[in-house]
């Protein structure tokens, strides 16, 4: 009797922690979906892949600076698997009930143009890290710069109303 009462009460506090951890992260969700409008990343899938490419793309230029081109190719490589799954991440499945991102056009034309962006990330990227082999950092530089500037930057002028960023 006392075990199966023990087991009851374990069973009870763990369900009142999930509850609860549940609540938070909805609630964490909801607060960046209130904070930035229709710009903001509506789930945090989303904002994890623009960070985890973010970081990627700092990891690259750190590896550009320092002639470690093994973390040029590495990091490369990284992006371009994650650009194969973006499309998925910002225009998910209406029919799961996820929310993906909201952008300054409709979600259909963006999807269009997103999908071009997310294939050309793709290839760019390969083709950063098919550089980098070459071992010539002015080179892959410039490939890299190509990126940011061509792909990245206006990725963010098409679906972003606030960008670019200005300094107040």
């Amino acid at each position: 009797m006392k075990k199966t009462y023990q087991i009851c009460i374990t069973l009870f506090c763990a369900f009142v922690i999930t509850s609860g951890a549940l609540t938070f992260s909805g609630n964490i969700s909801k607060a960046y979906a209130k904070t930035g409008g229709e710009t903001m990343h509506d789930s945090m899938v989303t904002k994890y892949a623009m960070k985890a490419v973010g970081s990627s793309m700092s990891k690259i230029l750190d590896g550009l600076l320092n002639g470690d081109f093994d973390v040029v190719i590495k990091e490369s490589n990284k992006i371009s698997r994650i650009s194969k799954y973006m499309v998925d991440m910002y225009f998910p499945d209406d029919e799961l009930g996820l929310v993906g991102r909201k952008f300054k056009m409709s979600d259909k034309s963006m999807k269009t143009e997103y999908e071009k962006y997310a294939k050309e990330m793709a290839a760019a990227t390969k083709n950063l890290a098919d550089t980098a082999k070459d071992g010539d950092s002015v080179e892959t530089y410039e490939v890299f710069d190509s990126l940011l500037r061509n792909l990245c930057f206006e990725c963010h002028k098409a679906s972003r109303t606030d960008w670019p960023v200005r300094s107040k």
